[in-house]
């Protein structure tokens, strides 16, 4: 069983040093590390060329232009030796004994696809918490589906096989946002079955990415378009109604948070206007 762990980055800095050492110090340790620099204008090139030197398994993909994280994942995995994949973002990290759990579960279980609990730290406010999964894997695929349409909670930087990534299709190039989300629904609609590793795998740092400068409805607007790009697979294991259902949901959520950024820009002009 060979594992290839695929990291993307743009523009990581430093806190890649912290990604690209939380593979390399696994207690189960992988046959193959790609990282993929997707046109950073920081110090990320240097950063992965030095490791790249040290550590014979790291080979540096740099792509000429920015494509994206969803292209520039989708196009590394492709690019793996290994019959299984687990991906990692830049500016995370995976704790010691994630991918030993996840390898043994599979082992165990003979399944195609492990996952682990995630940790969340919020850096804007100090704050950590751990979202569990394991639920997950006693769901047949149409229950998963409801899950991930109605719920926000999801499994983070599994671990597969490189052949359940190319059945789905990998990752959509032209998704800049919620391409995780459209890769788990369509991962979720497989026959294949998910095992829960019984650990916590990745810590996601919150606050060091872009997504927070865009607009909620921009988010609902994604959103409602993963969903009808994949309506037809949706409606066959779920139905039309609780499609609806969903797609209402989005687009309520996103007026009422739209709304709530609105009503705090407003008042934050009144109470605190700009000197000039």
């Amino acid at each position: 069983m060979r594992i290839t762990c695929v990291i993307v980055s743009y523009n990581n800095g430093r806190l890649l040093q912290h990604a690209i050492m939380s593979v390399i110090t696994q207690s189960h340790s992988v046959d193959e590390i790609l990282v993929a620099d997707d046109g950073s204008t920081d110090e990320s090139r240097q950063i992965i060329a030095g490791f790249s030197h040290r550590f014979p398994r790291i080979r540096p993909i740099f792509r000429e232009r920015n494509l994206g994280v969803s292209a520039n994942r989708d196009l590394a995995v492709r690019e793996a030796q290994g019959d299984f994949v687990t991906t990692l973002d830049g500016d995370d990290y995976i704790l010691p004994t994630k991918i030993q759990a996840e390898v043994t579960a599979i082992k165990q279980s003979r399944a195609l696809i492990a996952f682990s609990d995630v940790k969340m730290i919020d850096h804007r406010n100090g704050k950590s918490w751990v979202e569990e999964t394991a639920h997950l894997s006693a769901l047949d695929p149409s229950a998963r589906v409801r899950w991930l349409l109605w719920k926000r909670t999801l499994p983070r930087f599994m671990t597969l096989a490189k052949n359940v990534h190319m059945e789905i299709g990998g990752y959509q190039h032209d998704l800049r946002t919620w391409e995780d989300w459209d890769y788990m629904l369509r991962l979720a609609m497989t026959p294949y079955g998910w095992v829960h590793s019984g650990a916590v795998g990745p810590v996601v740092r919150l606050g060091t990415r872009g997504l927070s400068n865009i607009e909620p409805y921009q988010h609902a607007k994604q959103r409602c378009l993963v969903i009808w790009r994949n309506q037809e697979l949706i409606r066959a294991h779920v139905g039309l109604p609780f499609l609806a259902l969903a797609l209402g949901r989005v687009v309520l959520v996103g007026a009422k948070w739209q709304g709530k950024t609105w009503y705090r820009r407003a008042h934050h002009g009144i109470l605190h206007p700009v000197v000039r």
